[in-house]
């Protein structure tokens, strides 16, 4: 299914956009830290069967401009919000947010909650997680994070998703600063809005989860809290791009906060997934 694209100027930015399908609710996916919207248009394109998707690069990746302020939450939800009205898609809508773009998203709903009617987090980043994680951390890993920016300078333009060195750099080191204080929702704040938290699988073949995959299912678990209607499913994949690692279970997952949406109806229990603690 061919969606319609649309550069918009959003303030300092200039925004590629895509829509896909016809239909309500809209589904708005937002990509992870260095992701683009092209890896989500396969999901998007089955999903566009039965309702609106709407993709986007925000700056600085894919064919979007660099970007020109300090890449903070709002931010991004200021020109999701632009974005979204030159598209002329106001609600009610259904938020897709992938790890970094969870914490996005989350903050765009704050602002614009009485168009938000659903939201569907994926390996979602949390506000709190970095001296969290940090304490789990083994030797391998501190050594992996300390290299990141490193990377995100040397390394070429399509590994970092098309974004400029100093776009790309400002970003993580904004996320790396963000702490439980910067959580623009907290427990409860989405009501009785369906709301489903996809977490990654362990990846440990039966063996003990790491300590790691633990902290970070608890921090998964925490995001569901901020609905009453609300389910936290594990994927059998490990893969955190979990577009690709399970892309069915994404799409039925999409479908049913959708449905719920349409119908008022709570959520229905997992059939795809175990079911989160």
């Amino acid at each position: 299914m061919d969606g319609v694209t649309t550069m918009v100027e959003a303030g300092k930015h200039r925004i590629k956009a895509t829509v896909f399908g016809s239909g309500q609710p809209a589904v708005v996916i937002e990509p992870a830290f260095g992701g683009s919207a092209q890896a989500w248009r396969p999901i998007a394109e089955t999903l566009a069967q039965d309702t609106t998707v709407v993709t986007y690069d925000r700056a600085p990746y894919g064919a979007s401009s660099p970007a020109r302020d300090g890449r903070t939450p709002r931010d991004i939800a200021a020109d999701l919000d632009v974005v979204l009205r030159s598209l002329h898609i106001t609600g009610p809508l259904v938020l897709v947010g992938h790890s970094l773009g969870g914490i996005y998203l989350r903050t765009y709903a704050a602002l614009h909650m009485d168009q938000v009617a659903g939201m569907v987090l994926v390996d979602s980043s949390h506000e709190a997680q970095v001296p969290v994680l940090r304490a789990r951390y083994t030797a391998k890993d501190k050594v992996l994070v300390a290299l990141t920016v490193p990377q995100l300078i040397l390394r070429s333009r399509q590994w970092r998703g098309g974004a400029d060195r100093r776009s790309a750099v400002r970003e993580y080191r904004m996320f790396k600063r963000l702490s439980v204080a910067d959580q623009a929702l907290t427990r409860g704040d989405l009501g009785d809005r369906p709301l489903i938290v996809l977490t990654r699988g362990s990846g440990s073949d039966g063996r003990r989860p790491s300590g790691l995959w633990q902290a970070w299912r608890d921090l998964q678990g925490d995001l569901a809290l901020l609905s009453a209607n609300s389910r936290h499913l594990i994927s059998d994949s490990p893969d955190h791009y979990l577009n690709e690692g399970d892309p069915k279970l994404l799409v039925s997952t999409i479908a049913e906060v959708v449905r719920s949406v349409r119908t008022g109806e709570p959520l229905q229990e997992p059939v795809t997934a175990s079911e989160g603690d």
